[in-house]
């Protein structure tokens, strides 16, 4: 057990990496979390005054830290801030804040990790977790033509919502951030404008009135959900023999979400095809659930339908002076712009060339199993399967990853596990909606994901057993996953893993 002696580096100490630390100090690791920033809370510590959760409460929780103080159902960045300092409180990990990655050196026994501030370390294994979008507050400022001609304001960020008091402002984009700025912009400025390429599908925090967490994150919800890889044989059956049924099923929830919206907007006697600029095509409900689907936030359809948001479907050509051009010449005058055009995409500068290769994909870089890059020897990356049910997904990836590193189960070929991830890359270009980060993420194929990776390591997927109802019907959170980390540590010692076969062909 030579390799329970190595020390471990956490490279970020947001959720990810407070996850991750969590396990692999759990599983007898020595390890340490270097953070660039003087706090714990990554991309929590850079957002936007009044951002909120877009999962609730029960789904964003570590699977034996219950949320130990009363929060919103959605809770507020400065809540998960709070709940992620007692979690490291809770958890007992050693930070290293003001450390910024410089270098990494590989060597036989791991990595040589040189910091900025100068300081040097040398650890057995490197878990990279900084995130989809580790600029921090490095938002991208696309260049337009004319804009040095603009005389108002152009922001990426705010510092309070005061900032669209009184103003003429027009919002870009229809992320989450696009859509919470035109919202509250609604509020107190003179006027809204959201101009958007293309409308993407929202999620209702409600639908008829039962909170969408219940149905989706059930298996008999989850399962009906395209994916690379089937994990149960009736997901198999369902999608490879009757997807008439699954058809069906999306339908009648495309139609669901669409009565929803209109219920939202309170329509009244409006005519109901005031909404068409902001709903997408039916046939586009499916590709949009990627890593960004957004939440549709309170109010945003009532205020499109009562003319508190006017919304623009095209393309920013150009600046002038006291506004923005479209392609199609139409001019939008606005005294404040608003650029929600995501982060910057991430970077690995500090790794050797060679390896940091391999990782400059268009996308983000592809995986095995969103953990590895089995070319990069002694380095696992954790938040990189990012989802609907992030923080067991980023624990149940780390447990994975400690698997893989002691040789409990038999990895693929290097050429089998790189062909894998080809796969799933190619599956999420052929069924999702465009993203800058979409390699970096399972989104709502979480459930999947998370079977498959208990699969791998001999560990049983279903978490609610024997109660078979509650196993279909009921609700998946992250307190199911509470206990595995023991179940893996006695089943290590007692049984020899190397019998466990690799499963690559699961996402085949």
């Amino acid at each position: 057990m030579e390799k329970k002696k190595a020390k471990v580096a956490i490279i970020g100490a947001g959720v990810s990496g407070i996850a991750a630390a969590n396990v692999w100090k759990k599983c007898g690791y020595e390890v340490t979390l270097f953070e660039a920033s003087e706090q714990v809370g990554g991309q929590w510590n850079q957002t936007y005054p009044g951002v909120s959760l877009q999962n609730t409460a029960p789904q964003y929780q570590f699977s034996e830290f219950p949320w130990p103080f009363k929060t919103d159902r959605h809770p507020s960045g400065e809540d998960v801030l709070k709940y992620l300092n007692q979690a490291v409180e809770e958890f007992a990990l050693t930070i290293q804040f003001n450390h910024r990655l410089k270098a990494m050196t590989a060597d036989p026994q791991g990595w040589q990790l040189t910091f900025e501030n100068g300081n040097s370390h040398h650890f057995g294994y490197v878990v990279i977790a900084t995130g989809q979008y580790p600029g921090g507050d490095q938002k991208r400022l696309p260049r337009f033509n004319n804009m040095d001609l603009y005389q108002g304001d152009i922001i990426t960020n705010i510092d309070s919502k005061e900032v669209f008091k009184d103003k003429n402002v027009a919002v870009i984009g229809f992320g989450k951030t696009a859509l919470d700025f035109a919202t509250w912009s609604s509020e107190t400025a003179n006027t809204t404008k959201h101009i958007f390429r293309t409308p993407r599908w929202t999620i209702p925090d409600y639908l008829l009135g039962i909170d969408y967490t219940k149905p989706f994150f059930a298996r008999i919800g989850s399962g009906m959900m395209p994916s690379w890889g089937a994990s149960t044989w009736m997901q198999k059956l369902l999608h490879n023999r009757l997807p008439f049924i699954v058809n069906g099923f999306w339908r009648l929830i495309c139609n669901l979400f669409l009565y929803q919206h209109r219920q939202d907007a309170k329509l009244g006697s409006i005519e109901k095809k005031v909404l068409d600029v902001v709903i997408p095509p039916k046939s586009q409900f499916m590709a949009d659930f990627r890593s960004a689907s957004a939440l549709a936030p309170k109010r945003y359809y009532e205020y499109i339908a009562h003319q508190g948001i006017s919304p623009y479907r095209g393309e920013v050509s150009a600046f002038y002076e006291d506004g923005i051009i479209l392609s199609d010449g139409q001019k939008i005058p606005a005294d404040m712009v608003c650029l929600c055009c995501g982060n910057e995409a991430p970077n690995y500068d500090y790794l050797p060339k060679k390896y940091a290769q391999f990782l400059q994909i268009n996308g983000g870089p592809s995986l095995y199993r969103h953990q590895i890059e089995p070319r990069i020897p002694n380095l696992g990356f954790a938040g990189y399967n990012h989802g609907f049910m992030h923080i067991a997904l980023a624990e149940m990836g780390a447990l994975w990853q400690i698997a893989a590193y002691e040789q409990t189960f038999q990895l693929p070929s290097e050429e089998d596990m790189l062909a894998s991830a080809a796969r799933v890359m190619q599956w999420k270009k052929d069924h999702s909606s465009y993203e800058s980060t979409i390699n970096m993420a399972v989104n709502t194929r979480y459930q999947q994901h998370l079977d498959i990776l208990m699969q791998d390591m001999g560990i049983s997927q279903w978490r609610k057993m024997p109660n078979v109802f509650a196993e279909v019907f009921s609700r998946y959170d992250p307190t199911d996953y509470k206990g595995v980390i023991k179940e893996y540590l006695t089943k290590s010692q007692q049984t020899s893993f190397g019998a466990i076969k690799p499963t690559v062909a699961v996402d085949a």
